[in-house]
């Protein structure tokens, strides 16, 4: 796929061509076209991240609405975020097959028509079903959308272009919870699923006009036939270890979470056996003769799962410790989304300059850093080391995710991105999953609450063994990153055939 350059109108290159006011060049009409593409690309992240949150906070209204249990309106969250997950390997290599154009103007649609089915379901079952129809379009688009940097822009802009999603995912995170908030105290939970409608004909719009046509069968190298029974066996396996690892904080080892457990241990060895004797496997076992994308994985694994297991753990030291009300538990977040922010454009514009690998290395080693200080500060009389710890953690975040993903998007060989794409998204959706278990875990051990973790639990725990609690958490963090420095550092970039 040519970049975004040549696929331009072109215009005279006579010099009388260049003196009517208002006429652009070709370098000029490029660089708009570029934008309108990166535009377009952002904010399918930042729908995908936003719906991952703006339903939230509306769990209780929708919980009294349909009459039910909080174990059973958590499904209206764990469906969209199964479905998003099990499929990013699927549609990622089917990008490749059908047209990044084509799949993602099919993920735009379903997202749209699935937003309607949820802000008119009758029952809760129909509410949880349209929430899974809809992650499957947000699969689509959250798979899709690291592919499509490297197929549409020019190397010198692909920094740039990785800081802005970056940015997109964390304003959609941003945004998202208060979002949600006010659309449903001021109308009802259904307008926080019929807003996306509008917004999403709109994105489809601009993403037909804007995005370069795939190439047509004809123009393409023939591609082999797509590994359905590979398809199968990941999606079990990832749904199985999502829901493992979601359910072991509420349920133990109860027979349901040891029962997909043993799923996906089984759906895990079939999907391998079947992969090595597939004549066209699902997953190119040529990409693990990158190091860059191996070591890069990792890392990307290893930092998200940081991050989740720290949005789920700091609250309860911000209330229980800090005594600070939810909502000012909440304005502390922000803190970080809005440095976040700030800084992504900023570190893509430096992965022009710096070496990228260099940048993650560099941003993980501040990160260990950040982590063990706080650990050693959490007991301060003040809020001055939370606030540190919040802004440094956000530099620390907005320098390594899109400089990460220029690194394993940069491996990618032209025809293989979607699949690179595909990969990488789901297993940062893997490592968040896991990062709040294992938070949770190392946490409710340390404070000896046997799961009991929520807020009026951990008001009975004494003060220094709540605060050695916490102080491990962040113990473990720092070695997270530790780890994740090692890996960035390993990540070299080269290309695969």
């Amino acid at each position: 796929m040519p970049y975004v350059h040549d696929v331009t109108l072109r215009v005279s290159a006579s010099p009388r061509a260049t003196v009517f006011a208002g006429m652009k060049s070709p370098a000029s009409e490029g660089r708009d076209k570029g934008v309108l593409i990166l535009f377009s690309i952002a904010f399918a992240t930042f729908m995908v991240n936003a719906d991952s949150y703006i339903v939230n906070i509306s769990l209780p209204v929708i919980s009294s609405y349909f009459k039910v249990g909080t174990e059973a309106v958590s499904w209206v969250v764990m469906s969209y975020q199964l479905t998003v997950t099990a499929l990013l390997l699927v549609f990622g290599t089917l990008g490749d097959r059908i047209g990044i154009k084509r799949l993602f103007m099919l993920g735009y649609g379903l997202f749209t028509l699935s937003s309607l089915c949820c802000a008119i379901s009758p029952t809760l079952g129909w509410l949880v079903a349209s929430r899974a129809l809809q992650g499957i379009g947000a699969s689509v688009l959250y798979a899709l959308t690291p592919a499509m940097v490297p197929r549409y822009l020019p190397p010198e802009q692909r920094g740039p272009a990785f800081g802005a999603l970056a940015t997109a995912a964390a304003l959609g995170i941003s945004v998202g919870t208060p979002l949600g908030g006010l659309i449903t105290g001021l109308l009802s939970w259904h307008w926080a699923f019929l807003i996306n409608i509008p917004i999403g004909i709109v994105a489809m719009l601009v993403a037909k006009r804007v995005l370069p046509a795939d190439l047509s069968a004809a123009e393409k190298a023939p591609l082999p036939a797509f590994d359905y029974a590979g398809s199968v066996f990941s999606a079990l396996a990832l749904v199985s270890l999502i829901y493992s690892f979601s359910k072991l904080n509420s349920l133990g080892l109860a027979p349901t979470v040891m029962g997909a457990a043993v799923l996906f241990v089984v759906s895990l060895v079939l999907f391998i056996l079947w992969e090595r004797r597939a004549a066209h496997p699902l997953l190119d076992y040529s990409l693990f003769r990158s190091p860059a994308f191996n070591y890069g994985n990792l890392a990307n694994f290893l930092c998200l799962c940081y991050l989740a297991g720290h949005n789920f753990i700091t609250p309860f030291y911000l209330m229980t410790v800090k005594g600070l009300p939810t909502e000012r538990a909440g304005a502390v977040f922000l803190i970080y989304s809005l440095i976040y922010m700030a800084m992504g454009p900023l570190a893509g514009q430096l992965s022009k300059r710096i070496n990228p690998r260099l940048l993650c290395t560099i941003a993980l080693l501040t990160g260990v850093l950040v982590s063990f200080g706080f650990s050693w500060l959490l007991g301060s009389t003040t809020m001055v080391p939370v606030y540190g710890y919040f802004v440094g953690l956000a530099l620390v975040m907005a320098t390594f995710i899109p400089s990460n993903n220029n690194v394993v998007m940069g491996m990618a060989p032209p025809g293989k991105q979607g699949a690179v794409s595909g990969s990488f998204r789901m297993v940062g959706r893997v490592g968040m999953t896991v990062g709040v278990c294992l938070f949770q875990t190392i946490f409710a051990l340390a404070a000896l609450q046997a799961g009991n973790l929520h807020a009026d639990a951990l008001k009975t725990v004494d003060q220094v063994h709540l605060l050695s609690a916490f102080s491990t958490v962040y113990t473990v963090g720092a070695v997270l990153f530790a780890v994740a420095a090692v890996s960035s550092f390993l990540a070299r970039e080269r290309s695969i055939a």
